[in-house]
């Protein structure tokens, strides 16, 4: 069925709640997975030597972070003996980051958390990224509540 599974993980406890039930599907349809974390880039782009140094130090920081969340994901699948990669990327779209990532790997399926406010009235403000997703992407979504 699927050969290639694509999890987002942003960090938040929500996003690993899914990881047994992802790592049970690999297991059982003998899929590898792939973990990707988007770090946010820096706010603005200037021209000031002290505002350039600073928005590398928070683009840097925000790298570090998304390795660190990605590492609990790599782990887990490991030690169920999934083959697992990690992907780390610099976006201020997270469902497009996912979507090419998705594309350019070749991966079948993204399995993704939902906050469970996919309603008119939670969308008012603006759609979520599972959303989003739901509505873009030409592979499955497997959205976990």
């Amino acid at each position: 069925m699927f050969k290639s599974i694509l999890m987002p993980i942003d960090g938040s406890s929500l996003s690993f709640k899914p990881l047994p039930a992802v790592i049970t599907l690999a297991v059982q349809l003998k899929a590898k997975l792939v973990f990707l974390s988007i770090a946010e880039p820096r706010l603005f782009n200037a021209s000031d030597a002290d505002a350039v140094r600073t928005g590398e130090a928070v683009e840097t920081a925000n790298l570090h972070t998304a390795q660190q969340n990605i590492g609990r994901a790599l782990a887990s699948a490991r030690s169920a003996n999934v083959p697992c990669e990690a992907v780390v990327a610099l976006s201020r779209l997270p469902c497009d980051e996912i979507l090419d990532t998705a594309d350019r790997l070749q991966c079948d399926a993204i399995a993704i958390a939902t906050r469970g406010k996919m309603g008119v009235i939670d969308t008012l403000f603006g759609e979520s990224t599972t959303q989003e997703l739901l509505r873009k992407s030409s592979i499955p979504v497997l959205v976990f509540p």
